[in-house]
Protein backbone atom coordinates (compact mmCIF):
# COMPACT_ATOMS: atom_id res chain seq x y z
CA UNK A 1 0.00 0.00 0.00
CA UNK A 2 1.41 3.47 -1.13
CA UNK A 3 2.44 5.61 2.09
CA UNK A 4 0.07 8.50 2.57
CA UNK A 5 1.24 12.14 1.67
CA UNK A 6 3.41 13.96 4.35
CA UNK A 7 1.55 17.50 5.00
CA UNK A 8 2.42 19.05 8.45
CA UNK A 9 1.14 18.55 11.80
CA UNK A 10 0.30 21.08 13.89
CA UNK A 11 -0.10 20.46 17.58
CA UNK A 12 -3.04 22.59 18.90
CA UNK A 13 -2.62 22.92 22.28
CA UNK A 14 -5.73 21.67 24.64
CA UNK A 15 -7.59 23.72 26.77
CA UNK A 16 -9.80 22.38 30.23
CA UNK A 17 -12.67 23.46 31.34
CA UNK A 18 -15.72 22.83 33.72
CA UNK A 19 -18.54 22.63 31.45
CA UNK A 20 -22.50 21.66 32.28
CA UNK A 21 -23.77 18.45 30.52
CA UNK A 22 -27.10 17.85 28.82
CA UNK A 23 -28.13 16.57 31.81
CA UNK A 24 -27.29 19.30 34.12
CA UNK A 25 -23.95 17.61 35.94
CA UNK A 26 -20.71 19.89 35.67
CA UNK A 27 -17.55 18.08 34.57
CA UNK A 28 -14.36 18.24 33.32
CA UNK A 29 -13.41 18.23 30.23
CA UNK A 30 -10.57 18.70 27.29
CA UNK A 31 -11.62 21.10 24.66
CA UNK A 32 -9.72 22.42 21.31
CA UNK A 33 -9.40 25.60 19.48
CA UNK A 34 -11.91 25.10 16.66
CA UNK A 35 -11.08 28.34 14.64
CA UNK A 36 -7.18 27.40 14.95
CA UNK A 37 -7.42 23.55 13.75
CA UNK A 38 -9.97 24.13 10.86
CA UNK A 39 -8.18 27.02 9.36
CA UNK A 40 -4.97 24.78 9.86
CA UNK A 41 -6.84 22.11 8.29
CA UNK A 42 -8.12 24.49 5.64
CA UNK A 43 -4.64 25.62 4.99
CA UNK A 44 -3.10 22.29 4.27
CA UNK A 45 -1.89 21.40 7.32
CA UNK A 46 -3.33 18.24 9.97
CA UNK A 47 -4.40 19.30 13.61
CA UNK A 48 -3.11 17.25 16.27
CA UNK A 49 -3.36 17.33 20.20
CA UNK A 50 -1.74 15.44 22.79
CA UNK A 51 -3.67 16.63 26.02
CA UNK A 52 -2.03 16.78 29.65
CA UNK A 53 1.81 15.76 28.65
CA UNK A 54 3.87 14.92 31.56
CA UNK A 55 7.16 16.91 30.93
CA UNK A 56 9.23 13.84 30.64
CA UNK A 57 7.02 13.08 27.70
CA UNK A 58 7.18 16.63 25.54
CA UNK A 59 10.75 16.06 23.70
CA UNK A 60 9.62 13.43 22.36
CA UNK A 61 5.97 14.40 21.05
CA UNK A 62 7.52 18.15 19.92
CA UNK A 63 10.05 15.99 17.65
CA UNK A 64 6.82 14.23 15.64
CA UNK A 65 5.12 17.44 14.74
CA UNK A 66 5.89 20.90 12.34
CA UNK A 67 3.99 23.42 14.20
CA UNK A 68 2.48 24.72 17.63
CA UNK A 69 -1.02 26.84 18.02
CA UNK A 70 -2.01 27.72 21.12
CA UNK A 71 -5.52 29.65 20.26
CA UNK A 72 -7.96 31.54 22.79
CA UNK A 73 -9.84 30.49 25.88
CA UNK A 74 -12.45 31.38 28.79
CA UNK A 75 -9.13 31.01 31.57
CA UNK A 76 -6.84 33.25 32.43
CA UNK A 77 -3.10 32.56 32.46
CA UNK A 78 -2.04 32.21 36.16
CA UNK A 79 -1.04 35.35 37.28
CA UNK A 80 1.05 33.50 40.35
CA UNK A 81 3.63 32.72 36.82
CA UNK A 82 5.13 36.21 37.26
CA UNK A 83 4.47 36.89 40.97
CA UNK A 84 0.89 38.38 41.57
CA UNK A 85 -2.07 37.04 43.11
CA UNK A 86 -4.93 37.10 40.84
CA UNK A 87 -7.09 40.44 40.93
CA UNK A 88 -10.37 39.38 40.91
CA UNK A 89 -12.52 36.17 42.28
CA UNK A 90 -14.67 35.56 39.45
CA UNK A 91 -11.30 34.54 37.22
CA UNK A 92 -10.84 30.81 35.98
CA UNK A 93 -7.30 29.32 35.38
CA UNK A 94 -6.73 26.57 33.75
CA UNK A 95 -3.47 25.30 35.66
CA UNK A 96 -2.70 21.89 33.05
CA UNK A 97 -2.68 24.28 30.28
CA UNK A 98 -0.34 26.67 31.98
CA UNK A 99 1.93 23.70 33.03
CA UNK A 100 2.31 22.31 29.00
CA UNK A 101 2.49 25.58 27.44
CA UNK A 102 4.92 27.06 29.86
CA UNK A 103 7.68 24.33 28.97
CA UNK A 104 6.39 23.23 25.54
CA UNK A 105 6.85 26.92 23.87
CA UNK A 106 10.48 26.98 25.81
CA UNK A 107 11.45 23.87 23.93
CA UNK A 108 9.52 24.62 21.16
CA UNK A 109 11.80 27.82 20.25
CA UNK A 110 15.10 26.00 21.31
CA UNK A 111 14.02 23.55 18.91
CA UNK A 112 13.14 26.36 16.15
CA UNK A 113 9.55 24.61 16.24
CA UNK A 114 7.39 27.12 14.72
CA UNK A 115 4.98 28.57 17.45
CA UNK A 116 1.67 30.87 16.99
CA UNK A 117 -0.78 32.03 19.37
CA UNK A 118 -4.05 33.96 19.73
CA UNK A 119 -5.27 35.61 22.09
CA UNK A 120 -4.80 33.81 25.33
CA UNK A 121 -2.09 32.20 23.30
CA UNK A 122 -0.30 35.04 22.94
CA UNK A 123 -0.53 35.28 26.86
CA UNK A 124 0.87 31.42 27.18
CA UNK A 125 3.59 32.46 25.14
CA UNK A 126 4.30 35.66 27.19
CA UNK A 127 4.22 34.16 30.18
CA UNK A 128 6.59 31.30 29.24
CA UNK A 129 9.26 33.70 28.59
CA UNK A 130 9.25 35.32 31.82
CA UNK A 131 6.50 38.44 30.92
CA UNK A 132 3.54 39.47 32.64
CA UNK A 133 0.04 40.30 31.77
CA UNK A 134 -2.86 43.05 32.71
CA UNK A 135 -5.03 41.00 34.52
CA UNK A 136 -8.20 43.00 33.48
CA UNK A 137 -7.79 46.07 30.79
CA UNK A 138 -11.04 47.28 31.66
CA UNK A 139 -10.00 49.06 35.11
CA UNK A 140 -7.30 50.34 33.02
CA UNK A 141 -7.66 54.31 31.99
CA UNK A 142 -7.00 55.77 28.62
CA UNK A 143 -7.46 52.39 26.91
CA UNK A 144 -9.67 51.32 23.91
CA UNK A 145 -12.62 48.58 24.74
CA UNK A 146 -10.44 45.11 23.53
CA UNK A 147 -13.58 43.08 24.58
CA UNK A 148 -16.78 41.69 23.01
CA UNK A 149 -20.67 42.84 24.23
CA UNK A 150 -22.41 39.70 25.63
CA UNK A 151 -25.03 40.53 23.30
CA UNK A 152 -23.19 40.31 19.76
CA UNK A 153 -23.57 37.17 18.24
CA UNK A 154 -20.06 35.10 17.30
CA UNK A 155 -19.85 36.42 13.91
CA UNK A 156 -20.34 40.09 15.62
CA UNK A 157 -17.62 39.57 18.46
CA UNK A 158 -15.20 38.25 15.55
CA UNK A 159 -15.06 41.89 13.57
CA UNK A 160 -13.03 44.03 13.51
CA UNK A 161 -12.85 46.71 16.70
CA UNK A 162 -10.25 48.50 16.20
CA UNK A 163 -6.77 49.61 14.57
CA UNK A 164 -3.25 48.16 15.44
CA UNK A 165 -0.09 50.01 13.74
CA UNK A 166 2.56 47.99 13.00
CA UNK A 167 6.41 48.91 14.22
CA UNK A 168 7.87 50.81 10.99
CA UNK A 169 10.07 48.46 8.96
CA UNK A 170 9.31 45.99 11.31
CA UNK A 171 8.89 42.14 10.95
CA UNK A 172 4.98 42.38 10.34
CA UNK A 173 4.85 45.39 8.27
CA UNK A 174 7.21 42.95 6.12
CA UNK A 175 5.07 40.22 6.35
CA UNK A 176 1.68 42.00 6.16
CA UNK A 177 2.97 44.38 3.43
CA UNK A 178 0.72 47.14 5.88
CA UNK A 179 1.65 49.20 8.49
CA UNK A 180 -1.79 49.64 10.11
CA UNK A 181 -4.71 47.53 9.73
CA UNK A 182 -7.91 46.51 11.46
CA UNK A 183 -8.19 43.98 13.65
CA UNK A 184 -10.67 41.80 16.14
CA UNK A 185 -10.49 42.18 19.77
CA UNK A 186 -11.69 39.68 22.68
CA UNK A 187 -9.98 40.15 25.43
CA UNK A 188 -10.07 41.39 28.96
CA UNK A 189 -6.29 40.74 30.12
CA UNK A 190 -3.14 41.79 27.98
CA UNK A 191 1.08 42.52 27.32
CA UNK A 192 1.91 44.41 30.46
CA UNK A 193 6.00 43.37 30.22
CA UNK A 194 7.44 41.47 27.65
CA UNK A 195 8.99 38.32 28.15
CA UNK A 196 12.87 37.49 27.43
CA UNK A 197 13.72 37.63 23.82
CA UNK A 198 10.58 39.00 22.53
CA UNK A 199 9.99 42.13 20.37
CA UNK A 200 6.88 44.41 19.43
CA UNK A 201 5.59 44.11 16.57
CA UNK A 202 2.06 45.97 16.51
CA UNK A 203 0.20 48.27 18.73
CA UNK A 204 -3.14 49.39 19.16
CA UNK A 205 -3.42 53.16 19.68
CA UNK A 206 -4.05 52.81 23.52
CA UNK A 207 -0.45 51.63 23.56
CA UNK A 208 -1.34 47.98 24.66
CA UNK A 209 1.08 45.40 22.34
CA UNK A 210 -1.29 43.42 19.63
CA UNK A 211 1.86 41.21 18.37
CA UNK A 212 4.87 40.18 19.30
CA UNK A 213 7.94 37.14 18.10
CA UNK A 214 11.29 35.90 19.15
CA UNK A 215 13.52 37.95 18.18
CA UNK A 216 15.73 35.51 16.61
CA UNK A 217 14.09 35.07 13.10
CA UNK A 218 15.62 31.49 12.57
CA UNK A 219 12.32 30.63 14.90
CA UNK A 220 9.35 31.33 13.69
CA UNK A 221 7.67 32.04 16.94
CA UNK A 222 4.70 35.19 17.19
CA UNK A 223 1.99 35.79 19.37
CA UNK A 224 -0.42 38.24 18.27
CA UNK A 225 -3.62 39.33 20.52
CA UNK A 226 -6.12 39.31 17.79
CA UNK A 227 -7.76 36.48 15.77
CA UNK A 228 -5.78 36.00 12.13
CA UNK A 229 -7.40 32.35 12.25
CA UNK A 230 -10.74 34.10 11.67
CA UNK A 231 -11.36 35.66 8.48
CA UNK A 232 -8.05 35.00 6.77
CA UNK A 233 -9.69 34.35 3.72
CA UNK A 234 -10.54 38.09 3.11
CA UNK A 235 -8.68 39.91 5.50
CA UNK A 236 -5.17 40.31 3.56
CA UNK A 237 -3.10 40.58 6.58
CA UNK A 238 -4.86 37.70 8.48
CA UNK A 239 -3.70 35.89 5.60
CA UNK A 240 -0.41 37.02 5.26
CA UNK A 241 0.04 35.99 9.07
CA UNK A 242 -1.57 32.23 8.43
CA UNK A 243 -0.08 31.94 5.13
CA UNK A 244 3.68 32.84 7.49
CA UNK A 245 2.84 29.66 9.84
CA UNK A 246 2.18 27.76 7.08
CA UNK A 247 5.30 28.19 5.57
CA UNK A 248 6.91 27.81 8.46
CA UNK A 249 5.67 24.27 9.16
CA UNK A 250 6.32 23.33 5.62
CA UNK A 251 9.81 24.22 6.19
CA UNK A 252 10.09 22.21 9.43
CA UNK A 253 8.36 19.13 7.47
CA UNK A 254 11.16 19.22 5.09
CA UNK A 255 13.55 19.45 7.51
CA UNK A 256 12.58 16.34 9.27
CA UNK A 257 12.39 14.54 6.48
CA UNK A 258 15.82 15.35 4.87
CA UNK A 259 16.67 14.66 8.62
CA UNK A 260 14.99 10.94 8.18
CA UNK A 261 16.96 9.96 4.81
CA UNK A 262 20.48 10.81 6.21
CA UNK A 263 22.81 7.97 5.69
CA UNK A 264 23.55 6.50 9.27
CA UNK A 265 27.16 7.38 9.15
CA UNK A 266 26.39 11.17 8.32
CA UNK A 267 24.00 11.58 11.48
CA UNK A 268 26.88 10.18 13.76
CA UNK A 269 29.38 11.84 12.27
Amino acid sequence: MANPPQVPLVWVVASHRQLTNPSGHTQLYTVVDEGGQRTGLNMGLQPVCYPRVPPERIEALLASVDGILMGGSDTNVDPRLWGEEPARPEFEFDYERDALAQALVRLAIARKVPVIGFCRGCHDLNAALGGSLYQWLPELPGMLQHHENPQESLDEAYQERHFVSCVPSGALEAMTQMGRFPVSSLHSQGVKRLGEGLVAEAHADDGLVEAFRWHDPQAFAWGFQFHPEWGWRWHRAYGRIMNAFVRACWQRLAGRMAARELPLQAIVA
